[in-house]
């Protein structure tokens, strides 16, 4: 008997021809990482025959879609990213019923971050992990980047742009490229802005408010998800002109931020016929200039500060007992909800000093999560992005969490970058370029991520999101009272229809000549008291 010489196949023990017995069993054997497709073992039959002489016996390189046992009907496959079906079917004929199918592996980009845990914001306590679920559902969706997988790495910027410096020389100058760079904070963002530049790359931040970041000439690469704190002013101008204010007084801390945004006011109250009588800063103690408020007969008060800064203020204002019928603080809302509640070694104020002196006044808020129970580009609404984060905070207190008003901004910034990154494959493609070329000399691929930044257009948790020229989102602006200890919405507007929605449910003390105080009641501020303001 003459063994077959097929495909590297041998008999064991069979060197030569050979007269073999009855029942005399073979094996094929197949080299390297090959298997046998056929017959494994044969026997000599009586007849001079083998058994399954019909039938070849073959070696093949070992693949899925060739392990055809008997009881298998289908074969299901998993890949990162799959061309072709995922599931093909043995046939009676021994043949699959559609073509073999092709793992591709997904091409990674890389966002570099800079998330503060800690400082003066500490928002990347609640931003960070909002932008991570982000990543993970873009990552996981097969009509955005198909082909791409978008990883972020980050550090800790303590909202210091000292510390910040380091962080994003070794980003930069560390591997892997960065295709965009993702700060929080708006020290921070200005310093890592002003050097994007040189390096040809895009920033997207999602929390930095400071009027200064929308000179197009002096960041040309720099968007935002937070809008810029001018969006602020026309709020407020809207609602002096509500009450018949014709005079103002402003408070700030020596910031970047407050300093920007109190240019930009005075502006707007000039062209208003509003009249900035009293203007006081400070840098860490703000003990003179609310003394200067009150020795100036300051009324209707601004107050542009951090958080920290608020409870130095408003200890000082309990002592200088500038608060009450006969005063108007309008304040920023993003602060936490109990602020004012948080023991602070820095002040010597109870709680129920701070709790007197803040009673009644008004903040005005940007709009940061979509008030409308819509789906938007990420299939959730505002609720159960909501209910997602709080999953993934671990149950944290909310009130304690920085930046967790924010984090609707940073959940957004990432689907904006992902969707303006998808925009791009198809013209990037029509020139001959893709996006894991990218580097930091590529002109191409940063003027097409501009461009597809600049016409961004989806609903997001946060609201509708879109661009100004300058690279600032565009939302609308929350107006909020404490009354009873607790904020309460009475108001939106709108600064691009100018458009005020008014709830009627503000509270005040109304003025008397009486010289006893009466208990805060629904009305408004008597225009024949704040007119000689």
């Amino acid at each position: 008997i003459r063994p077959p010489r097929d495909g590297g196949i041998r008999y064991r023990g069979l060197t030569q021809e050979q007269i073999l017995p009855v029942d005399y069993e073979i094996e094929y054997i197949c080299r390297g990482n090959r298997v046998i497709v056929g017959p494994k073992v044969r026997k000599c039959l009586p007849n001079g025959t083998w058994t399954d002489i019909t039938q070849h016996s073959r070696c093949r390189k070992y693949s899925l879609l060739y392990l055809q046992p008997t009881r298998l009907t289908s074969l299901p496959l998993f890949c990162h990213s799959l061309r072709g079906r995922n599931i093909t079917h043995c046939t009676k004929l021994g043949k699959w019923d559609s073509p073999k199918p092709v793992c591709l592996c997904k091409k990674k980009l890389y966002i570099g971050a800079l998330f503060p845990m800690s400082g003066g914001w500490p928002g990347g306590q609640a931003c960070l992990p909002s932008a991570q679920m982000a990543l993970d559902l873009v990552n996981n969706r097969t009509d955005i980047l198909p082909d791409y997988e978008l990883e972020l790495i980050y550090y800790d910027s303590m909202c210091d742009p000292g510390e910040s410096t380091k962080l994003l020389y070794d980003l930069l100058y560390t591997e892997p490229i960065k295709t965009v760079l993702m700060p929080g904070c708006s020290s921070v963002s200005t310093l890592v802005a002003e050097a994007a530049r040189m390096w040809n790359l895009i920033v997207l931040s999602y929390g930095s408010s400071s009027p200064a970041l929308s000179n197009r000439n002096r960041f040309p690469t720099f968007f935002r998800t937070h809008p810029s704190a001018t969006l602020h002013n026309p709020t407020r101008v809207r609602l002096f002109q509500k009450w018949k204010w014709t005079k103002i007084a402003t408070i700030q801390q020596t910031t970047e931020v407050f300093t920007s945004t109190l240019d930009d006011l005075e502006q707007r109250v000039k062209e208003a016929g509003i009249e900035i009588s009293v203007r006081q800063s400070f840098l860490t103690d703000p003990a003179v200039a609310v003394k200067n408020l009150k020795r100036q007969d300051a009324r209707i008060i601004v107050g542009l500060f951090y958080e920290t800064e608020a409870r130095k203020v408003f200890c000082e204002v309990f002592k200088e007992k500038l608060y009450g019928k006969k005063y108007v603080w309008f304040l920023i809302g993003w602060y936490a909800d109990n602020w004012f509640k948080i023991k602070d070694p820095s002040i010597n104020c109870t709680i129920e000093n701070m709790t007197e002196a803040v009673e009644g006044h008004v903040t005005t808020e940007i709009v940061m999560l979509n008030p409308e129970t819509v789906r938007g580009a990420s299939n959730l609404t505002s609720q159960e992005f909501l209910g997602a984060l709080m999953n993934r905070l671990g149950g944290k207190n909310p009130e304690e969490t920085g930046g967790f008003q924010e984090a609707p901004l940073a959940y957004d910034a990432v689907w904006a970058l992902a969707l303006a990154l998808n925009k791009t494959v198809a013209p990037l493609k029509a020139k001959g370029r893709r996006l894991e070329d990218f580097n930091y000399n590529n002109h191409d691929i940063t003027a097409e991520i501009y461009r597809a930044l600049n016409t961004s257009s989806f609903e997001g948790v946060s609201g509708h999101v879109v661009f100004d020229a300058q690279g600032s989102r565009m939302a609308m602006t929350l107006i909020e009272q404490l009354q009873g200890g607790s904020y309460k919405k009475i108001g939106y507007y709108d600064s691009s229809q100018k458009n005020l929605s008014w709830f009627g449910n503000d509270v005040w003390i109304v003025y008397t000549h009486s010289p006893v105080a009466r208990p805060w009641q629904s009305g408004k501020p008597d225009p024949t008291y704040t007119s000689s303001l």
